[in-house]
């Protein structure tokens, strides 16, 4: 384990620090102000998951100690979490207290899994949505359940959101003035209190005014903690007891706390990681280690459920007042669980104390700031099938519980994501000789897409009766599966037989295999093209005209219509100016794509193409469009960065070694006797000789500017002489220090 890096030098280095006496003050002190606010929180939560407070402060102890020298984030807090604690509740009711043993250890043993492995990015595969609604559903759930205990409602017989929905006129007649006032008193001070005091000390004061004020004025008819939970324990090591293993005897419906124990594992992670993440951003240089902090809440998780706890987690709340407060080292979240045990053991009256109305604002609050209504704007705004996945999922949890509500939301999650993976999406133009229909087909191919060919039928053969040709297009299709193919098939054959001609262009290997695997016939309904030569020799053999201007509209119309759509912030940005990173100088020849085989998006290139890739020595007086181009990049727009690719094949050069001896009578005469000069009188034996040649002249003209010189000189700018192979789709760069050609792709990993 520790040769795998999950214990590294930088861990065993903080284990040091422990023991060093420096920050040894600045530890006691965050570790006394966490702990400050680790006691109220923790009494609240065992309230809100139906536990002994002894229960939730064991946890919090046990859980910090133990994570503070294991975990992988060194300032972060362990405890026990609020999302959690209606999940406990609910499990404690459905199979007692012996249940806390079953799901710790099951959520500990698989963390200690996931760390180990490291496949603790996989606790991420929950879709957010349902993460978000299962966070905003735990903050409704709590506040329904708490307002009854915060205004000590009488009669209450459920907390259920229907049941306090449907009885919500008899709660607003049973309301006492006391309980209100405490309860309002101490929400404000959990908002206020924070903008001008440090968050520990606050939370602090917000529970011991308002517990003040009662003993003071004596304020009758309001519950104290005494009164409504167990004793609390003077001495919580004496009270710690192992769980007797034999009572797992006693629980029944194992699956059913089986998937429970699955969602406390993946809860607790998501929140450990999340608040590792936090931190991160709190503490400059104190990256955390995710697999190690898995493992590290696992051996904590399976401690305090030994020991009788609730499952604990990385709390973001803690972990901020600990760094807030000064921590330097781990050694304050083991001054937190220290601080938590004197407290109880030299203050445990005060505890007992406070009012259960102060207690349940708390978690009232917390409540409050799990619902972040934001996300159902953004949802909205971004993404209808993700607010559909989050507003089923929530109402599913507060209307049955948090196991089947998570459930129901994973499936619809499932069914939505498969619908979108196998569905297909068209976009078709019909040519302006109404005789041509062509379809731009993207996504998947599968038996979902037969509600989109019927779409294509209907057009062709009720809409457009003018129709002779079908041009389907597979370049944006991802995959197809066997009934897609057969659907497709058949689509080909029906317009055949109503004399319209079919043309799938562009298939993959891939695809065409399946195709063929799929069509029975000797004679196929359809023929399959590969260039857009391919389409015009068809055309024009039934004495169709192809018009090229049809396919660049049909090109804007895709445009349009995904990659605007799908890119707006990138339209806006680019619409306030250009910032490209790269000059690129290249041949017209139209095999050479640039944006795609630089995999690089609007914006990032400022090209520059001409026959031959070719740039004219600087000349003042010059009237080359080269020299302007290159001159405007580098001075107005700032670019750093040249790239002259040349390519393979390249019509100039084979011209300017057969026509070498001929002299200039025209335009293009005159511009390949720019690449002829670059031979000295000797022209290469070979085009790929000539190609390298060329580049390598071409790289020295532009060296002759006067831009270029001077940015050169202040180390601003880099030329690269690159070469497409347009046979294999490779790139070769040329090398300065080993004078020669190599892979462009192999240079980059290396």
């Amino acid at each position: 384990m520790f040769s795998r890096g999950y214990f590294d030098k930088k861990y065993f280095s903080e284990l040091l620090d422990m023991l060093s006496s420096r920050y040894l003050i600045n530890d006691i002190l965050a570790g006394l102000a966490v702990a400050l606010v680790a006691i109220p929180l923790s009494l609240a939560i065992a309230m809100a998951s139906s536990v002994p407070p002894g229960i939730a402060l064991i946890s919090s102890v046990v859980g910090g100690f133990i994570a503070a020298i294991f975990g992988g984030t060194t300032l972060a807090i362990t405890g026990p979490a609020v999302a959690m604690s209606i999940l406990i509740s609910q499990c404690i009711s459905s199979y007692g207290i012996i249940s806390l043993l079953f799901m710790g250890v099951i959520c500990g043993l698989l963390q200690i899994l996931f760390g180990v492995f490291k496949l603790g990015r996989f606790t991420k595969l929950i879709p957010t949505p349902v993460v978000s609604a299962f966070i905003t559903a735990i903050g409704f759930i709590i506040i329904i359940g708490e307002l009854p205990k915060a205004l000590q409602l009488p009669n209450l017989q459920h907390s259920s959101f229907i049941y306090v929905i449907t009885h919500i006129n008899h709660y607003i007649q049973q309301i006492e003035l006391h309980p209100l006032l405490i309860t309002l008193f101490t929400i404000v001070l959990i908002f206020s209190l924070p903008r001008i005091i440090p968050i520990s000390i606050a939370l602090l004061l917000a529970v011991v005014i308002p517990t003040c004020m009662v003993q003071i004025f004596d304020i009758s008819h309001i519950n104290l903690f005494i009164n409504s939970m167990p004793p609390l324990p003077t001495s919580l090591p004496n009270n710690i007891t192992l769980f007797n293993l034999s009572t797992i005897n006693h629980l029944t419906d194992l699956y059913h706390l089986l998937v429970s124990s699955l969602a406390v594992f993946f809860i607790a992670s998501l929140e450990t990681l999340l608040s590792s993440n936090a931190v991160d951003n709190l503490v400059i240089k104190k990256l955390h280690n995710p697999n190690q902090e898995l493992i590290g809440q696992g051996i904590a998780n399976i401690s305090v459920a030994l020991l009788g706890g609730i499952p604990v987690t990385g709390v973001i709340l803690r972990s901020s007042i600990n760094i807030a407060a000064g921590a330097k080292t781990r050694r304050s979240g083991i001054v937190h669980s220290i601080m938590i045990v004197a407290l109880v053991y030299f203050f445990p009256k005060f505890i007992q104390l406070i009012p259960i109305s102060v207690l349940a604002s708390i978690l009232i609050v917390a409540g409050l700031k799990m619902l972040n209504l934001k996300e159902i704007t953004r949802y909205w705004k971004k993404d209808k099938t993700d607010l559909l996945v989050y507003l089923i999922t929530f109402f599913s949890i507060i209307s049955s519980d948090l196991i089947d509500g998570i459930q129901v939301g994973l499936i619809v999650a499932l069914i939505i994501s498969a619908i979108q993976l196998l569905s297909t999406k068209s976009s078709a133009q019909i040519w302006s000789n109404n005789a041509v229909i062509r379809v731009s087909l993207s996504g998947n191919m599968s038996f979902w897409s037969f509600e989109t060919l019927n779409r294509i039928q209907d057009r062709v053969l009720v809409e457009q009766s003018e129709i002779k040709f079908v041009v389907f297009e597979f370049k944006e299709i991802q995959g197809i599966d066997n009934t897609g193919a057969r659907d497709l098939i058949e689509t080909a054959a029906l317009l055949q037989n109503n004399q319209i001609k079919v043309i799938f262009h562009g298939l993959s290997e891939d695809q065409k295999q399946i195709i063929n695997n799929m069509t029975l016939e000797e004679q196929p309904p359809y023929v399959l093209t590969i260039t857009e030569n391919d389409i015009k020799v068809l055309l024009e053999q039934d004495g169709i005209t192809h018009q090229a201007t049809d396919i660049l509209r049909h090109g804007i119309s895709k445009f349009s219509e995904r990659f605007t759509q799908d890119h707006k912030l990138l339209m806006e940005t680019l619409a306030q100016g250009q910032k490209p990173h790269t000059i690129l100088i290249t041949c017209s020849d139209s095999r050479l794509d640039p944006n795609a085989f630089f995999s690089s998006s609007l914006g990032e290139l400022f090209i520059v193409r001409n026959v031959g890739n070719v740039i004219p020595r600087y000349n003042p007086n010059n009237k080359y469009s080269e020299g302007a181009a290159i001159e405007f990049a580098l001075g107005a727009l700032g670019i750093q960065n040249i790239v002259i690719c040349a390519h393979t094949e390249c019509g100039a050069i084979k011209a300017s070694i057969q026509e070498f001896n001929k002299h200039a009578i025209s335009g293009l005469d005159n511009w390949l006797q720019i690449i002829k000069d670059g031979y000295h009188g000797h022209p290469p034996a070979t085009a790929d000789d000539g190609c390298r040649i060329n580049l390598l002249n071409q790289v020295n003209h532009l060296k002759t500017y006067p831009i270029v010189i001077e940015l050169l000189e202040e180390k601003k700018l880099t030329i690269s002489a690159w070469i497409y192979d347009v046979h294999s789709a490779t790139i070769l760069e040329w090398d300065e220090q080993q004078q020669s050609f190599i892979s462009a792709s192999s240079k980059n990993m290396g």
